[in-house]
């Protein structure tokens, strides 16, 4: 199945598009090998909901017309654009200092954090003056340092329902996902910002993400099925495009060191991926109406 005009990329990235690739589409993870965890005494094989679909592995490089598909020009805005990029120089200097790259589980993360007040003065005056022009003057808002386990294909999990003291094999990942709430509806997704999420580990990771806004979405199902009769909202709708779409492309974004990406999580399928990687998964999550 091939692109549609939709959400786009605004590529600031060193290696430019050579970051970003394409495949044919989705599959119930029932029909995909998982891979193992194996890192720093954790052992185990990835659990998915039910309903959950991975992003098939046959991943290549954008032809001419995928690429004009995807590249934004002037019309940019908080939701109908990802956007890729590099920190400046002096913040990727104090992320260095403060050493999370090569830490081995979460508490080790936020100890360095809090081991040198002075250096992390320092790195939230920088980290404000990246992000207050990108935020175009609107309200912005740290949202959290996460830390995920090496190789690990699709990252989104729920783990509020679970107990205290549990373990990653308790765990049931999400598959490619929109991040709707109660407080909106497939309608105004659009309405609720964006995130900018950036690399802090030692690996690369990968951001995958479908160019399709949710109301975009919504009008395709409604080709195939009643979508008020099937009662399609913000919750399930990515249970029933990817039943009917399973051959629609997701776009991988290769995200290396220091680099970030604005996505509108909110209006568009997506999740991350630390397939293949050997070290501990770490981003700095903030939400805005960022833009660049």
């Amino acid at each position: 199945m091939r692109l549609k005009k939709g959400i786009l990329i605004h590529n600031q990235m060193q290696q430019g598009y050579d970051a970003v690739s394409i495949n044919s589409g989705t599959v119930l993870h029932t029909g995909q090998i998982t891979e193992p965890v194996n890192f720093n005494g954790v052992v185990y094989t990835p659990q998915y909901e039910d309903h959950a679909y991975v992003a098939k592995r046959d991943w290549r490089s954008l032809d001419p017309a995928e690429m004009g598909c995807l590249r934004a020009k002037e019309r940019r805005n908080d939701y109908n654009t990802v956007y890729l990029g590099d920190i400046p120089e002096a913040l990727k200097e104090n992320f260095k200092k403060i050493n999370l790259a090569g830490s081995k589980n979460r508490e080790e993360v936020f100890t360095k954090f809090s081991g040198d007040a002075e250096l992390t003065k320092e790195l939230s005056t920088n980290l404000n003056s990246f992000l207050k022009p990108l935020a175009d003057d609107k309200p912005f808002n740290f949202h959290c340092i996460g830390t995920t386990l090496p190789n690990i294909e699709m990252l989104a999990c729920n783990t509020t329902k679970l107990p205290s003291g549990f373990k990653p094999q308790d765990i049931r990942y999400m598959g490619m996902h929109n991040d709707g709430t109660q407080e909106m509806t497939i309608h105004t997704a659009h309405q609720f910002g964006n995130r900018i999420s950036i690399n802090l580990g030692n690996d690369t990771r990968s951001f995958l993400f479908v160019n399709l806004s949710m109301i975009q979405a919504l009008n395709m199902i409604a080709k195939k099925i009643g979508v008020e009769k099937n009662k399609v909202n913000i919750a399930n709708i990515p249970k029933f495009f990817f039943e009917h779409f399973p051959d629609y492309p997701v776009i991988r974004v290769q995200q290396k060191p220091y680099q970030y990406y604005i996505a509108p999580t909110d209006n568009c399928f997506h999740d991350g991926s630390t397939l293949g990687n050997k070290q501990l998964d770490i981003t700095m999550v903030y939400f805005g109406a960022f833009r660049c």
